[in-house]
């Protein structure tokens, strides 16, 4: 009887301590099964991007090439935008390219033409980022007898713009359509204005924001309307010789050097300018009043007005470069130092 009992009782022992082993081990488990899934929690969160607080130089023009960045501008003032912008805003893009060419910029915004013409130059630093203004060019008459191309055929024409967009894309347009005329160049704008409001000039060529000033003119004549838009008539000569260019006349350039340093601060600031040329199209009184605000168009009135045919837009990739590309050889097939002597190679398109 001693011995069984005995024996008993080394056998609850036993299972005293396997019971106590089993908990143990459960025990280790489960804290296993709960700090796995926090450490792969934890390996999963994005690393946050710190961008540069280095100044980024951005230079753009007065009228339509600048108008997209009014918001950007005023943002920048407030102190609301991810970058360290510093803008000049130049009535001319003589007053800034001697800059670009030194490499003194990050960011500019320049007629497409000069862009391929700079890149020539600083053999290869600069790339095209963007497409910001379609085109800006309008036929105005004073009467009513011009409804198309065609009627543009034996008159006279007073334009601006000679050796530059204006010239070519007028004459890729009379050729298509083998129309002859005599086209009277006037070294400004504003001479042409001034020839339209005083009489001198029945039929003209204007960019806005002086379609608009010569429609306001006070002394202008009564007749005085918008006859052609160059956009319609440039597409219609395209389809005719079956070429594929569009007509743009503004775009962003960036240098090459930044850019292939500053990915993340690039990105950012095609966002920031993005979001502000849709102002341009989503709130056009309070685009036009930061246009006016930053200096680009003299007066929010007259930037409201031309708003709509100042075509402000945001196009990149290849809708970009496939527009750029065509128009650029419509401009080398009249003059090869439009674009600073040859075709820009793949390489300046940014992707």
């Amino acid at each position: 009887m001693k011995k069984f009992i005995a024996l008993l009782l080394a056998l609850l022992m036993c299972t005293a301590v396997f019971a106590a082993c089993g908990k143990t081990a459960g025990e280790a488990d489960t804290t296993a099964e709960v700090t796995d899934p926090v450490t792969d929690e934890s390996s999963s969160v994005p690393e946050k991007i710190v961008l540069s607080d280095d100044p980024v130089r951005v230079f753009t023009l007065k009228g339509p090439t600048g108008m997209g960045m009014a918001k950007l501008i005023s943002d920048t003032d407030k102190g609301e935008t991810d970058l360290n912008y510093q803008f000049t805003v130049a009535s001319s893009a003589d007053e800034f390219t001697g800059d670009i060419i030194q490499g003194n910029f990050e960011i500019a915004a320049v007629p497409t033409n000069l862009a391929a013409v700079l890149y020539a130059k600083t053999q290869g630093a600069v790339s095209v980022a963007a497409v910001n203004t379609l085109g800006v060019l309008y036929v105005l008459e004073n009467g009513d007898s011009i409804k198309s191309a065609e009627d543009l055929a034996g008159k006279t024409i007073y334009s601006s713009g000679q050796g530059a967009v204006p010239e070519y894309a007028l004459n890729y347009i009379l050729d298509a359509y083998g129309i002859e005329c005599e086209v009277i160049y006037e070294a400004e704008h504003d001479a042409v204005v001034s020839d339209l409001v005083t009489g001198k000039a029945d039929i003209a060529i204007l960019p806005e924001p002086k379609v608009t000033a010569a429609l306001k003119n006070a002394d202008a004549p009564e007749g005085l309307r918008v006859a052609l838009d160059l956009n319609e008539l440039w597409d219609e000569a395209c389809a005719k010789k079956n070429d594929s260019g569009t007509l743009y006349m503004g775009c962003i350039i960036v240098n090459n050097t930044w850019a292939e340093g500053h990915k993340d601060e690039l990105a950012a600031f095609l966002k920031e300018y993005e979001e502000s040329v849709k102002l341009c199209s989503e709130d056009v009184d309070t685009a036009a009043q930061l246009i006016a605000d930053a200096g680009i168009i003299p007066a929010a009135p007259v930037a409201k007005a031309a708003m709509a045919n100042c075509h402000i837009v945001f196009i990149t990739g290849d809708e970009m470069k496939n527009g750029l590309k065509g128009f650029y050889e419509v401009l080398y097939g009249f003059n090869p130092a439009s674009v600073g002597g040859a075709l820009p190679e793949d390489s300046f398109y940014l992707k």
